[in-house]
C-alpha cells in the first residue's frame, strides 16, 4: 500500500502522539509499504533524524497561518502525482486543513485533550466529518468523544491502544531505583503525589525508597523544591537526555498517578506499556484512560490518594516477581508487527 502520514506531531520531537505517528510510518515501511510523511517542525533540527529514515519526510516550518496553507497545497500536488491508499492524521487540527476530496481513505486519531475545548466545536465537527474512520486511543476517550460531540456518532470508529513495543526485555540488571516515572514534568502526571508517598513511607514506616524522574517540563523547579522540603534529596534523582530504556532497566516499578484537570486528561498512558515491556509493574490512577494501559500487571488507585499510593507501592514490591512476569506477558500484545497491522487493517474490521 501507499501510505501518507499528515501530522503536526512527529519525531524527533518527543511525546505520546509523536511516538504513535512516527511508529505508524516506521513500522509500515518495515513490512514493505511505501510511506510519505508531511510533518510540521524545524527542518534544521529534524535533519539528522530525517536522514536516517528510509522513507520521504517533508517538513513545514513556516508560521502557522502560512504553514497550513502551504502544507495543504503540497499534499494536493502530491496526490495528483501519486495514488495513496490511506492517509493518517494525528488530530482534527490536521485534517481540518486537508482539502483533497479524492477517494483516499482518511483516518483520524483521537487522543482526548484536543476535543475538550467546545468553543471550537463547529471546527472539530467540520474537520472530522472529512474522515472515513476515527481511531480512539482508549474506551474512555471514545466515551468522552460521544459526550462532547454526539453529532459525529455516525462516523466509523475503532479503539486501538496506541503503544508500539519492539520486543520484551527480561532484564537482570541491578535495580538502582525502586520507582521511576517516565513522563513530561506536568502537574497532571502526578509526580508530586509520588514524592508525598515517599515522605509518608519514610516518616511513618521508616522505609527509604529510591525514585528516578526522567523528563522535562514546567513542573521541574516545583518538584525540586518539594524534594528539598520533604527531605528526599538522597532518594530522588532528576534525569534528562538519556533513553527511557536505560531507566527502565534499572528500576523496579513505574508510577504515574495522573490527575484530571479542566483542560487536560490522560487519554491512555503509553509509558506504562513501555515500562511493562521491561518487566516493570505500574501503579496508575483512575484518571482518564490510564487504567486501560495496564492489565493484571499493576494497580489502580483513586486520584490524589496518597494512602492508596503508599500501600500499592509496598504491595508491588512485595509481589514484584509475579507482577513483572505479568507485565512482560501484557506488553507482548503491543509488539510492533502486531500493532501496525491493527492500524493498517482498520478498514477490514
Amino acid at each position: 500500500m501507499n501510505i501518507l502520514i499528515y501530522t503536526q506531531c512527529f519525531a524527533p520531537k518527543l511525546g505520546g502522539i509523536e511516538s504513535v505517528m512516527t511508529n505508524i510510518a516506521i513500522q509500515s515501511k518495515k513490512i514493505g509499504h511505501d510511506v510519505n510523511v508531511l510533518a510540521d517542525g524545524s527542518k534544521s533540527q529534524s535533519l539528522s533524524f530525517d536522514n536516517q529514515q528510509n522513507f520521504e519526510i517533508k517538513r513545514f516550518d513556516q508560521i502557522k497561518f502560512f504553514r497550513n496553507k502551504i502544507k495543504s497545497s503540497f499534499a494536493n500536488d502530491l496526490l495528483k502525482n501519486k495514488q495513496f491508499d490511506l492517509v493518517f492524521f494525528d488530530s482534527w487540527k490536521s485534517i481540518e486543513h486537508f482539502t483533497n476530496t479524492s477517494k483516499i481513505k482518511k483516518i483520524c486519531l483521537i487522543h482526548g485533550n484536543e476535543i475538550l475545548n467546545l468553543k471550537k466545536k463547529d471546527r472539530i465537527v467540520n474537520a472530522l466529518s472529512k474522515s472515513d474512520k476515527i481511531l480512539f486511543n482508549s474506551k474512555y476517550t471514545q466515551t468522552l468523544f460521544y459526550k462532547q460531540l454526539p453529532e459525529l456518532k455516525h462516523l466509523q470508529c475503532q479503539i486501538i491502544f496506541p503503544a508500539f513495543i519492539q520486543h520484551t526485555h527480561h532484564s537482570n540488571n541491578e535495580k538502582k531505583y525502586d520507582l521511576c516515572t517516565i513522563a513530561r514534568l506536568e502537574y497532571r502526571k502526578g509526580h508530586h503525589l509520588v514524592l508525598e508517598a515517599l515522605k509518608k513511607l519514610k516518616n511513618e514506616k521508616n522505609i527509604i525508597l529510591t525514585y528516578a524522574i526522567l523528563g522535562d517540563g514546567p513542573e521541574l523547579s516545583k518538584l525540586k523544591d518539594l524534594v528539598i522540603k520533604n527531605n528526599l534529596l538522597n532518594q530522588v534523582d532528576f534525569i534528562n537526555n538519556i533513553n527511557s530504556s536505560d531507566i527502565y532497566k534499572i528500576s523496579k516499578i513505574h508510577v504515574m498517578p495522573t490527575i484530571t484537570t479542566p483542560d487536560s486528561i490522560e487519554g491512555f498512558g503509553i509509558s506504562n506499556v513501555e515500562a511493562a515491556s521491561f518487566g516493570l509493574p505500574s501503579i496508575v490512577s483512575s484518571s482518564g484512560g490510564t487504567p486501560e494501559s495496564i492489565d493484571q500487571n499493576g494497580y489502580v488507585i483513586n486520584e490524589h490518594d496518597i494512602n492508596g499510593l503508599s500501600e500499592k507501592i509496598l504491595l508491588s514490591l512485595e509481589n514484584y516477581s509475579k507482577l513483572s512476569e505479568k507485565s512482560l506477558e501484557f506488553a507482548r500484545n503491543f509488539e510492533n508487527e502486531r500493532k501496525i497491522r491493527e492500524y493498517l487493517n482498520c478498514f477490514a474490521n
